[in-house]
């Protein structure tokens, strides 16, 4: 359900600036089309339930020619599974990216392929968002609106720097968390394995205002708007300071559980029968708890070293039998995220003067596709104490 708190009629507006007010000034275009760039697992999911209103177009962006290939193998379109129930959706629009001479796929061959982006969804990998904004950054502006879908924090700073530099047409950053559980089966066919709610919000600094829980209503757009038409998603809006708590709580569990599931090579309850692998995630609890409190915009009971453990042993238990997306990825061989979690840690605590040590470890010894045995990490981490 999408959650919003209307202002009694007459009630006085907080200030904001004039380009935020610009930008919301008027009431939402909902026939605009969502421009997805990135078709992982979640992509697909995020994709596929606004189709539902067939006249709303969903835009899918490939950055690869090979995801053509795949789409057209695929019957142009996006299945999803849930309780056993398939859910095919089709009459999306896609366009190919290349990184020069852009040129668009059959279906997105019509007039109006490559105009301006109105909304935007990246969910693209943490180390792959710059590079694939920069295909089409010519094509926002500060009339749009990006909501980034991704693990970890750290992108939307690198996408201000490197793409967007200028504040003035910079677009609306908004940040998403999604907890639903999803896999792929196929290359555009998914799972929807277990329910759990998308929240959004938009973020502080970009649009030169902070949202509190009256503006989060009135500052929302039809990208949100038709995000949370979709009922599955379970939209909920949050200000500010509420979806910077839920991107902190979720970084704090990604940055035990995922790099120490990739060390251990191990699945996610495997963390919490064996002493020395609890022992090590109190070390990280412990140093990484001061980081993220420093990085809040209000003090929170949520996030004392007692709390964020906990919160991470619920996860762990709940997903004792999932393999973290971070295994998966050094399983194949392939690049992970840890630079924006843990590296996120790392260079936050460099950046306050907080000891970040341990995570500065655990960054290398993924990295390095290291395997640690139970045995050897008291020769790498001070969990004598602990134990």
């Amino acid at each position: 359900m999408l959650r919003t708190i209307r202002r009694p009629f007459g009630a006085s507006r907080p200030s904001v600036s004039g380009r935020a007010l610009r930008r919301f000034i008027h009431r939402p275009k909902l026939d605009d089309p969502i421009h997805v760039l990135g078709v992982g697992n979640l992509g697909k999911y995020i994709a596929h339930s606004p189709m539902k209103q067939a006249s709303k177009p969903v835009i899918l962006l490939f950055h690869r020619p090979s995801l053509d290939i795949e789409w057209q193998s695929a019957g142009c379109g996006i299945q999803c599974i849930t309780d056993s129930v398939l859910d095919k959706r089709s009459g999306f629009r896609v366009e190919v990216l290349p990184p020069s001479s852009p040129s668009s796929s059959n279906e997105s061959s019509q007039k109006g392929s490559f105009e301006p982006i109105k909304y935007l969804i990246v969910a693209t990998k943490t180390y792959m968002t710059t590079s694939a904004l920069e295909l089409v950054k010519g094509r926002l502006d500060s009339k749009s609106s990006i909501l980034f879908l991704q693990n970890g924090m750290g992108t939307m700073d690198k996408a201000s720097a490197e793409i967007f530099p200028d504040p003035e047409s910079r677009p609306a950053y908004w940040a998403g968390i999604c907890s639903a559980g999803v896999y792929s089966i196929g290359p555009f066919t998914i799972v929807h394995a277990g329910r759990g709610p998308l929240k959004v919000g938009l973020m502080e600094g970009n649009s030169g205002c902070f949202m509190d829980k009256r503006d989060a209503a009135s500052t929302q757009d039809g990208m949100i708007e038709r995000l949370s038409q979709a009922g599955v998603l379970e939209t909920t809006v949050l200000t500010s300071a509420e979806i910077k708590e839920a991107q902190l709580q979720k970084l704090v569990v990604n940055a035990i559980i995922n790099p120490l599931t990739a060390i251990f090579r191990c699945q996610n309850g495997q963390l919490l029968d064996n002493p020395t692998r609890f022992a090590l995630m109190k070390l990280l609890i412990n140093e990484t708890g001061p980081i993220v409190r420093a990085l809040l915009h209000r003090p929170s009971d949520l996030f004392s070293d007692l709390n964020l453990l906990d919160l991470v042993l619920t996860v762990a238990h709940k997903t004792g039998a999932n393999t973290s997306s971070m295994l998966q990825d050094v399983q194949v061989g392939q690049r992970t995220e840890i630079d924006y979690i843990n590296g996120y840690v790392v260079a936050q605590g460099t950046r306050l003067g907080l000891p970040n040590t341990h995570s500065a470890t655990i960054v290398r010894l993924v990295k390095e596709q290291q395997v640690v045995q139970d045995q050897h990490v008291a020769a790498l981490f001070p969990i004598g104490e602990i134990l």
